[in-house]
C-alpha cells in the first residue's frame, strides 16, 4: 500500500477503521508449538504473538509488518518480539498488566531454562481497557473489540473481529484471536502466579460465549474452534467442573 503524499493529503480525513477483515493466517512455531496469527489489515500486516522461530518464518514469507500485538506476556508468546520490532521497525502493543514478564522474560528460566536468552520486549504501546472490561480498539486500520480476560495471565487480551454484515450465504463469521484464554476443549492454565480459574471462566462467560456461535476462536495453542462448540462441549466451562479434581 502506497503512502499518501503529505503535501497533497493534509486536509483529507483519516479513513474509518475497517470493521471486518479477512480471517487471519494461523501458523505455529517454537518449542511449545505456539500459534501466531497474521491479519491483513488495511494498513498492512499485523502479527499477533511472537513465539521463538516466528521472526525467521516472517522473513521467509517476505512480508513487512505494520504492527505486532501480544495477547499476553508469557515467554512463549513474546520470544521473538524484540527481533520482530527491530526487523520491521513496527510498534508493539500489549497490556501493561503483564509488564513485569515482558521487561524480564528471563525470570521464566527458573522452570524453562531456554527462556534465559529471551530479549525484553521493547517499549510497547499499552492496550488501554477497563479492568476485566472491553473497548473498541484499532490497529493498522482494523477495528477490533478488545476484551481484558485475566486468569491465565494478568494482562491477557482477546481480540474480536465482527462478522461480515448482512448474514448473506457465504459471508465470513466473526473471529477471536484469544491467546491462551480459550482452547479447543480446554482453557489456559490458571496455576501460574496470579492465575485464577474463577476469574478466567468469568471472563469467558462475560465476553466470549455471548458472541455468535459460529465465531471462530484462534487460540494460542492447538486447532481453531468456535464459541458454540466450546459452549456446548468444553468440560472446563461446565457448571459442575471441579478445579480441585483437575489439579489433584
Amino acid at each position: 500500500m502506497s503512502t499518501p503524499d503529505p503535501q497533497t493529503q493534509q486536509s483529507a480525513p483519516s479513513p474509518a477503521p475497517a470493521t471486518t477483515a479477512p480471517h487471519p493466517e494461523m501458523r505455529t512455531a517454537g518449542m511449545l508449538h505456539t500459534n501466531f496469527l497474521l491479519v491483513r489489515a488495511p494498513g498492512g500486516w499485523v502479527m499477533f504473538d511472537a513465539p521463538d522461530g516466528s521472526a525467521e518464518m516472517i522473513r521467509g514469507l517476505g512480508i513487512r509488518l505494520a504492527a505486532l500485538v501480544l495477547t499476553h506476556g508469557h515467554f512463549d508468546h513474546i520470544w521473538d518480539a524484540a527481533r520482530l520490532a527491530d526487523d520491521h521497525d513496527c510498534p508493539v502493543h500489549a497490556h501493561d498488566a503483564d509488564a513485569p514478564m515482558m521487561r524480564q522474560p528471563a525470570l521464566f528460566s527458573r522452570f524453562f531454562p531456554p527462556a534465559a536468552g529471551i530479549r525484553p520486549v521493547p517499549q510497547w504501546q499499552p492496550i488501554a481497557l477497563p479492568d476485566r472490561g472491553a473497548a473498541d480498539w484499532s490497529v493498522a486500520g482494523a477495528a477490533f473489540r478488545a476484551f481484558h480476560i485475566p486468569g491465565h495471565s494478568a494482562g491477557s487480551v482477546a481480540f474480536y473481529m465482527r462478522p461480515e454484515a448482512g448474514g448473506a450465504p457465504g459471508a465470513r463469521p466473526g473471529y477471536v484471536i484469544g491467546g491462551d484464554v480459550l482452547f479447543n476443549g480446554g482453557l489456559g492454565r490458571w496455576d501460574f502466579p496470579g492465575g485464577s480459574l474463577a476469574v478466567l471462566r468469568r471472563g469467558i462467560y462475560t465476553h466470549l460465549l455471548p458472541l455468535p456461535q459460529d465465531t471462530v476462536v484462534y487460540p494460542g495453542h492447538g486447532p481453531a474452534t468456535t464459541t458454540g462448540h466450546e459452549a456446548r462441549g468444553n468440560p472446563y466451562l461446565r457448571d459442575d467442573f471441579d478445579e480441585d479434581d483437575e489439579l489433584s
